[in-house]
């Protein structure tokens, strides 16, 4: 078998090809650097967008559970008052449902004047109060007062007697009548 040596022509024609492959070869080597250096500074600023998105998380997460954490409060406070409440619910609807009829007749029956006079009447609770006070002791003490007035009264009328038994007595009565009706 014989072997073929290329053309002269294949041979410059492939050694041109192999200049222009080595001088696009060494023109995107020579552009390595800057094109490292462009993605590496791309890259930086990609790092620092997904730190700052990393930390806005990160406080988003926190007030999330700061959120979560009050929420969880609520929710036990309101268990409580829920359960409060329906324990006094409990106490205070047979009360209710007894005194619903009553109330509802007594606030029918009253007309406004009575609701403005009751009201008056509650205003003046205190006032009366106190003057109440000094007035039971005073009041208690009737009951030991009414036999000394009786006997006042009886003593009294005898007076009248002894004095309408007094000669001449009529003559003055009908003088001092007379004295008043001119005052008048």
């Amino acid at each position: 078998m014989a072997l073929a040596f290329p053309s002269p022509d294949d041979l410059v024609r492939t050694a041109t090809g192999m200049a222009r492959w080595s001088m696009d070869t060494a023109g995107f080597a020579a552009s390595l650097p800057d094109r490292v250096a462009e993605l590496l500074d791309r890259v930086e600023v990609l790092i620092t967008r997904i730190e700052a998105i990393s930390e806005r998380a990160e406080m988003a997460v926190a007030k999330a559970n700061e959120v979560a954490d009050r929420a969880a409060t609520v929710v036990t406070s309101s268990t409580e008052v829920s359960t409060s409440a329906q324990t006094l619910i409990g106490l205070y609807e047979p009360l209710a449902t007894k005194a619903a009829p009553m109330a509802a007749r007594f606030v029918d029956d009253l007309s406004e004047d009575e609701i403005h006079a009751a009201i008056g009447l509650v205003n003046h609770l205190p006032e009366l109060t106190l003057r109440m006070e000094g007035l039971l002791p005073i009041l208690a003490s009737l009951d030991t007062v009414s036999p000394e007035i009786h006997l006042l009264l009886e003593e009294v009328q005898g007076v009248r007697q002894a004095i309408q038994g007094v000669p001449g007595f009529k003559f003055f009565r009908k003088r001092g009548e007379s004295k008043e009706d001119d005052e008048v």
